[in-house]
């Protein structure tokens, strides 16, 4: 009762206000102190609350913001959603409204919803929010930027909710329908052909996604980790002090893109699998020596994790001439523990062996057979150059667990029960 009355209380006292604001708005409301801050690319219904409430819509937004955390409180998050809504429509200059709108959806109320297709609802309301409204009501604003780059990233792309994999799955579908595939077809869309009007509606502008690709790529746009370095990378090249973000998020898509920037997407078989990028690796390696980057520590950080990456897996992946490009890179950039005269092969053995401190024998031999399982399943869809790589990982991985001997019974073992997994996973 009381919650039914309290609402009735705001729609009474949003229509007293838009009254007044009627009365006391005078002749010419689009000269108003409301409306200056107002672009061409603001959204209609932020214009019109904006225009029409003038000085009164910050009185309603703090009432609104009470309102909101007391529910955010008790756990109410479809109704803070809808007073995020109408906050976000009288405050849009404030970009912080626009992040705990979008974030309430992406997250909390997926957290309380159990179908996998009904979460993906609030996780593209949350992406829509933020790019069909947040960033066109404040272009400057880096931190929405990366708020947009980091729900592809972690939300979509991540690996704490159970029902990510169904999120990009249904994100390669829709990519697909657009582009074909995963890749875009420059030459047509530059002449606007007839995918670049949709594009402009997920707010993808072909030139960056262009010069994106020209950089890194090219990058498969079925991918989340694609969708967020698009962000970030426009992000990155605002005049702000939150752009390090956007640097930040940039690094950490790229190096997930160096893993498994591959994708085999097969619908009707519900299979999505992914494998490594080492062209990728070595345009991200070629950029690191080209460009120093930002004097932040987290930026720092997100470079050494690409580097040690990139080495990692251009060295399992036979390339080793490459894989020592990326392990001097990690030794200009003075990267903790690696030192001057480290060779390729200390320098691996050493990163194998930081990957599995703290685990006991059964997490050694999960780690193992995670690693044989990507094996088996790229030796099944035909790629034996994956599958080689993969395994060689597991070598690396398992010499501690089972001895570098082939014919180790344990080895064998842990071989046996990957097969036995690949095959429920891939049949």
């Amino acid at each position: 009762m009381n919650s039914k009355r309290s609402t009735f209380m705001l729609v009474l006292l949003a229509a007293g206000l838009l009254a007044l604001a009627a009365i006391w708005g005078g002749h010419s409301p689009s000269t108003g102190p409301a409306s200056r801050d107002l672009t061409a690319d603001t959204p209609p219904g932020v214009r019109f609350v904006s225009v029409a409430l003038g000085g009164f819509r910050g009185l309603l937004a703090d009432f609104l913001w009470v309102r909101a955390a007391s529910l955010q409180d008790e756990g109410r998050f479809f109704e803070v959603a809808q007073l995020s809504d109408w906050i976000t429509r009288l405050e849009p200059r404030y970009p912080e409204i626009w992040a705990y709108h979008a974030w309430n959806m992406a997250y909390n109320i997926t957290a309380v919803v159990s179908d996998p297709a009904d979460r993906w609802h609030w996780v593209k309301n949350g992406i829509r929010l933020l790019r069909d409204e947040g960033i066109p009501s404040n272009p400057s604003n880096a931190k929405l930027y990366w708020e947009l780059g980091w729900m592809f990233f972690d939300k979509v792309g991540g690996r704490w909710d159970e029902a990510a994999p169904y999120y990009r799955i249904a994100w390669a579908g829709e990519m697909t329908q657009l582009l074909g595939g995963g890749l875009a077809d420059y030459p047509m869309l530059l002449k606007q052909g007839k995918a670049a009007p949709l594009l402009a509606s997920l707010g993808l502008n072909v030139e960056v996604m262009n010069a994106l690709d020209r950089a890194y790529g090219p990058l498969d746009w079925r991918l989340p980790e694609t969708h967020a370095m698009y962000w970030g990378y426009r992000g990155k090249s605002l005049a702000s002090a939150d752009a390090v973000w956007c640097d930040r998020l940039v690094w950490m898509a790229l190096t997930e893109t160096v893993k498994g920037g591959a994708l085999v997407y097969l619908p009707e078989q519900r299979r999505y699998q992914r494998g490594p990028r080492l062209d990728v690796a070595m345009k991200a390696i070629r950029h690191c020596a080209n460009t120093k980057p930002a004097g932040d520590p987290l930026v720092s950080l997100a470079v050494t994790v690409l580097l040690k990456e990139s080495a990692l897996y251009l060295y399992a992946f036979d390339r080793p001439l490459e894989a020592n490009t990326a392990l001097q890179e990690l030794k200009r950039e003075k990267a903790d523990g690696i030192a001057g005269e480290m060779t390729l092969e200390a320098f691996i053995q050493k990163e194998v062996a930081d990957r599995a401190t703290g685990l006991d024998q059964v997490g050694r031999e999960k780690l193992v057979v995670d690693w044989l399982v990507r094996s088996e399943i790229w030796r099944r869809l035909g790629v034996p150059a994956f599958a080689a790589g993969y395994d060689r990982i597991a070598r690396l991985h398992g010499t501690p667990v089972a001895g570098a001997d082939g014919s180790d019974k344990i080895w064998q073992a842990l071989r046996q029960k990957a097969a036995e997994q690949a095959l429920l996973e891939m049949p």
